[in-house]
């Protein structure tokens, strides 16, 4: 039984992996989108599916590149939207803050997120511009009590 198992696994790669040179023959990857496709088909997947259930317009399920370059660009459309309503939120951010905040969600963060792992008593990370200025606080605190220190935040 193992042997007939292992000839249908035999079987299977071999089709997907078929499958997938003719797909990467006929679609622009970047070298990213090739690799993970190439692992998707190695854990014997049709490149003909996708692992996030996104479906067309048709009602068809999509091919895995189509899939996640959707829900790639549906993330960043979330992302801005955020961005835009979140700097509404917040009257007296400087010019700097918002320098930092773009860049960090150009980076493909929330703005509900932060990358200096401040969190709420209750472990929710806080938002970006409130840990920000938790780590400007912090090292002020810090460069007052240590006279050799100067300069700006290490951060």
């Amino acid at each position: 039984m193992m042997e007939v198992n292992n000839r249908v696994d035999a079987i299977v790669k071999k089709i997907y992996l078929g499958q997938l040179k003719e797909y990467e023959a006929t679609k622009r990857l970047k070298p990213e989108e090739r690799k993970m496709l190439r692992e998707w088909v190695e854990e014997y997947n049709s490149v003909y599916s996708n692992p996030f259930y996104v479906y067309g317009d048709d009602g068809r399920l999509l091919d895995y590149i189509t899939a996640y370059r959707r829900c790639v660009k549906e993330h960043k459309r979330t992302l801005r939207k955020e961005l835009k309503e979140y700097e509404l939120s917040i009257p007296d951010l400087t010019d700097k803050e918002r320098e930092d905040l773009h860049d960090w969600v150009s980076a493909g963060n929330s703005v509900y997120e932060n990358p200096y792992y401040v969190a709420t008593e209750g472990g929710y990370p806080v938002d970006y511009i409130e840990a920000l200025r938790t780590m400007e606080e912090e090292w002020e605190i810090y460069r007052k009590s240590m006279p050799d220190t100067a300069g700006e935040i290490p951060f």
